[in-house]
């Protein structure tokens, strides 16, 4: 049996701010407009340079929170490899199992950070909340069992709950990301290990 991990180099923390830096510049706007508005009520000819001010630390504790959230699941995340199948467990208690003989294909994957998270509320309390983004990648297809943690948001509860199930066998789609096992390139171990339990994939 082989133990996988996500890559922990630096251009896995660069895949993953290029996802996030949409939102964090969303952040450092909107908490910039409003401590303008706010500090120039309070202290004329001030707004400007203070919002300025309230926007960067905004973001800088968005980016070191999103840093640590990434640091988790990237040493937190782990893929078992067997010739029986792969099991992925992730940081936030979600469990995937999937039998090499129940894989339907490779393709395209979604490999969320945080499944259902949320940034936060933008601006102010009670402003509006932002979902986490996904990365996209290539993985595994078939179908299998999945372990859903209870602090799952409802939302996502439902959404899994609602997915079609295999009339034979009670199995569930699921999807286990080459990333989470390694590089995104041909060296990738659950790749290599694809390509020897099911070749025909690949034909």
């Amino acid at each position: 049996m082989a133990v996988l991990r996500p890559a922990a180099g630096p251009s896995a923390y660069l895949r993953y701010a290029a996802v996030w830096a949409p939102l964090v510049g969303l952040q450092f706007v909107v908490v910039l407009l409003l401590g303008a508005i706010l500090f120039e009520n309070i202290a004329p000819g001030t707004g400007t340079a203070a919002g300025v001010v309230c926007g960067l630390v905004a973001a800088g504790a968005a980016t070191a929170f999103l840093f640590g959230r990434t640091r988790r699941m990237l040493t937190g995340t782990t893929v078992l490899v067997s010739p029986v199948g792969v099991e992925l467990a992730d940081t936030q208690g979600f469990r995937v199992r999937l039998r090499w003989r129940d894989v339907t294909g490779v393709g395209r994957v979604v490999d969320r950070q945080a499944p259902g998270a949320a940034v936060g509320r933008i601006g102010v309390p009670g402003g509006a909340r932002v979902s986490a983004p996904v990365v996209r990648s290539h993985g595994l297809i078939g179908w299998g069992e999945r372990v859903v943690p209870d602090t799952v948001p409802p939302a996502l509860r439902r959404q899994l709950v609602a997915q079609p199930r295999d009339p034979r066998t009670g199995l569930v789609p699921v999807a286990v990301s080459f990333l989470a096992a390694g590089p995104a390139d041909p060296s990738n171990p659950l790749l290599s290990q694809t390509h020897h339990f099911r070749p025909d994939l690949f034909a």
